[in-house]
Formats: structure tokens, C-alpha cells, sequence
């Protein structure tokens, strides 16, 4: 789901960034802290978590977050842990060099935000939980760059399992990618499945391995395919090095 105006509603596409309507009141833009951002029209829990490097249950859990239907555009989420962020406050003011009320000290600046370090992968290892999500040939590999993922040929309509057990952390349409379907495995890891056409599962369903959730979209440049990726932490990582060899 996408957030549209106050609430979540139909999908849009990746690149809608577009602000936030004035209120009649006119209220005051919401800032952003230490640590925080400022959910934009256009925004999902998906795009918020992968943009700082986290994962849809962190920044749920971080913001009290149990129906991602009340995300609204304006509202200010913690996007790094509890204690993790700079808290803003104000330094000391240093001494006067005069000899009391008299002499001028400089006006208190809040301390910098800490930059946020790239998500360190661990050594990847087969995972004997995971399968494949459907069983044609690798036609383009993982290369971290141009190819985030792996594109795997099929047939349109021929069935997209999970890999995984895990909870669906999002459905939706993006340009480029038609519709999308994005499982949250726990453990900071989340499968993506792209290029699909029917999408059998809803946002926040639990699947298991082997379970169909969607089906291979129609053919683009002249062969269907699904488009699949693996993420630790938003970073993507080569799926050949998770799942079982083949």
C-alpha cells in the first residue's frame, strides 16, 4: 500500500514524492530530529525502512506501528533505535571572556546527527529453510549494480512461490517493475518478487515456503520472467548464495 493524501490507499508509483497538501489551518511543517523522518506522500513502511537501511518490523517496532493503514503523510518516525541517534540537545554555552553579564557568548548549536553506516552483511550461507521461487532458468545474474537481483525465465501465468516463511510486508505496483510483492523473513532478511501479474497474498498475511503468492506477469521484450531479489537490511545481496544450488 501507498500513502495518498492522509491514508494509505491505492499504489502509486516509486518516484512519487509529492508534498504534503496545506491543511485549511495551515499547520506548521513537521521537522525532522536526530534519528527521525517525515513520512511523504508516496511513501510505504517498504521504502522508509529500505531508504535508512532497516527493515519494516524495526521501524514498526521503534514507532508502535500495528496497522501500517494509519501511516500518514506528516507524521514523524523514528528511523534509528532507541538511544542510537544524537538527541539534539543543546551544547554548552562556553564562558564569557568578560567578567560576568557583560561579555557575549555564542548561541548554542545542536550536536550533528550521526551519518548512518551502510548495513554490514554477514557470510552468506545456503539456507536449508529457503527454496526457489520458481523453477525456470537464470537468463541475467546478480551483479550489485545494474542487476540488483536475479531475472529468472518462465511462462506467464506459471506460479511465484516464497522462498521463506515469512510475513508479506507489502504488495504494490511500481514503474518499471509492474506489480511487486515483498515478504519480511525475519532476521533483517526480506525476498522481493517483481514483474508479477495476479498476486495472490494481502499485506501483512503469513506464507510459508513453497507457498504461490503470485504468478509471472505477461512478457516484456519478448519473454516472461520474474525478477527476484534478496535484502539484508534494504542491501542487496546475490540470492545464488542463499538458496539451495541448482
Amino acid at each position: 500500500m501507498v500513502v495518498t493524501g492522509r491514508r494509505w490507499g491505492a499504489c502509486a508509483a516509486l518516484t512519487a514524492a509529492l508534498l504534503v497538501g496545506a491543511c485549511s489551518t495551515t499547520p506548521s511543517t513537521p521537522v525532522a530530529g536526530p534519528g527521525e523522518y517525515v513520512v511523504q506522500t508516496g511513501d510505504t513502511l517498504y521504502r522508509i525502512a529500505q531508504r535508512h537501511g532497516r527493515t519494516t518490523a524495526e521501524i514498526a517496532r521503534w514507532n508502535q506501528i500495528k496497522d501500517p493503514d494509519q501511516l500518514e503523510a506528516g507524521q514523524v518516525l523514528r528511523v534509528v533505535p532507541p538511544g542510537g541517534a544524537a538527541t539534539g540537545a543543546a551544547t554548552p554555552l562556553p564562558r564569557s571572556s568578560g567578567s560576568g553579564s557583560g561579555g557575549s557568548a555564542e548561541k548554542a548549536k545542536p550536536a550533528p546527527a550521526p551519518r548512518e553506516r551502510d548495513p554490514v552483511v554477514p557470510p552468506a550461507s545456503r539456507r536449508s529453510d529457503w527454496g526457489w521461487p520458481t523453477q525456470g532458468a537464470v537468463i541475467a545474474g546478480f551483479n550489485g549494480n545494474s542487476n540488483k537481483g536475479l531475472d529468472i525465465g518462465g511462462s506467464s501465468g506459471e506460479p511465484v512461490h516464497a522462498i521463506g516463511a515469512g510475513s508479506v510486508a507489502a504488495t504494490e505496483t511500481m514503474r518499471g517493475y509492474g506489480s511487486v510483492i515483498m515478504v519480511d523473513h525475519g532476521g533483517s532478511y526480506m525476498s522481493i518478487y517483481t514483474n508479477v501479474g495476479t498476486v495472490g497474498v494481502k499485506q501483512g498475511q503469513r506464507v510459508q515456503r513453497g507457498q504461490k503468492i503470485a504468478e509471472i506477469g505477461p512478457a516484456e521484450g519478448g519473454r516472461a520472467k520474474l525478477h527476484f531479489e534478496i535484502r539484508y537490511r534494504g542491501k542487496a545481496v546475490d540470492p545464488r548464495l542463499y538458496l539451495p544450488a541448482k
